[in-house]
């Protein structure tokens, strides 16, 4: 019985991803399975949350030394796409100075991950909005010499 329900859900598994692969890049499908940096950071040097249009959420944290992203990791509650999209926009930042990192665009995103379909662009614009507003927060924190939480 275990190994029929095994072969049933590797089945099941193997048919999805044949789906999603007429849909989204490689790239795409890697990130959403296999996303990177994916956490919370107990103790952020700056954090933000932001829902999107769509009802997802993404929430980013960020450790900064010398005015260089040192890690980034995320948190989403949202569809592939939008985990693939946060896994990117965490890869884009991490070891850039805080001045690349704020210039980094939805387009940006979805460069990275060889393309998104219409519908799901706007996965791309909350992960690097989130990006934005953490690093936001910290430079503003700073200015006023508290912690970001």
């Amino acid at each position: 019985m275990t190994r029929d329900l095994d072969k049933f859900a590797q089945g099941l598994q193997e048919s999805i991803l044949e789906d999603a692969r007429k849909t989204y890049s490689e790239r795409v499908i890697e990130n959403f399975m296999q996303p990177q940096n994916v956490g919370m950071i107990e103790d952020a040097d700056g954090f933000a949350e932001v829902k999107g249009a769509c009802g997802d959420s993404m929430e980013m944290y960020l450790k900064v030394e010398n005015d260089k992203i040192t890690d980034v990791r995320f948190l989403t509650h949202g569809c592939g796409p939008t985990i693939a999209c946060g896994s990117m926009a965490t890869q884009l930042a991490k070891s850039k100075s805080l001045r690349e990192a704020m210039k980094i665009s939805p387009n940006d995103v979805i460069e990275g991950l060889d393309g998104l379909p219409q519908d799901n662009l706007h996965c791309a614009i909350l992960a690097a909005i989130t990006l934005q507003s953490a690093i936001g927060r910290y430079l503003l924190c700073q200015e006023k010499g508290s912690v970001a939480k």
